[in-house]
């Protein structure tokens, strides 16, 4: 699959198909971030080789692929959107202070849903929700009790 088409899609779902927003190296880097992350989180080698994503992304994956590439646009345009101002004059006013707000909330709700749709493909992991670690279940603690006797080497 490659790289532009992903782009394409991502600019479709960000409702930024005339690139008012987005320029087109920023978008390349949050899917070229987004393809290690899922590939990461699906224990998959997806890679970027020559503007291709290899091996091609089909179905939930390429979903969970736009899904995490729109996380990192929203978190470009919190970056973006940190100094917005607040101006009035006369009977004329601009706020743009609720803007860093708006695509953390955006950026929150889809987070959420790529958790649900990855714990829906791989329900024998559970994800930390502090973090974008996968941990796998039944982990136990190994105990040790004082007093077992131990070979000692000397």
């Amino acid at each position: 699959m490659l790289l532009s088409n992903l782009i394409a899609d991502l600019r479709l779902d960000l409702s930024d198909p005339g690139a008012s927003l987005f320029e087109d190296q920023t978008l390349e880097r949050c899917v070229r971030k987004a393809v290690f992350r899922v590939g990461r989180d699906l224990d998959q080698s997806l890679t970027v080789i020559a503007g291709e994503i290899t091996p091609d992304p089909t179905g939930e994956v390429r979903e969970l692929l736009v899904i995490m590439a729109q996380i990192h646009a929203c978190q470009v345009m919190r970056s973006a959107t940190a100094n917005a101002f607040s101006f009035s004059s006369g009977d004329k006013r601009v706020d743009k202070t609720g803007q860093p707000g708006h695509w953390a909330k955006l950026e929150a709700d889809l987070l959420a849903a790529y958790r649900q749709r990855l714990t829906e493909l791989r329900p024998a992991t559970q994800l930390d929700q502090e973090a974008y670690i996968l941990t796998p279940s039944g982990l136990t603690p190994v105990i040790y009790e004082q007093g077992i006797d131990l070979d000692v080497v000397e």
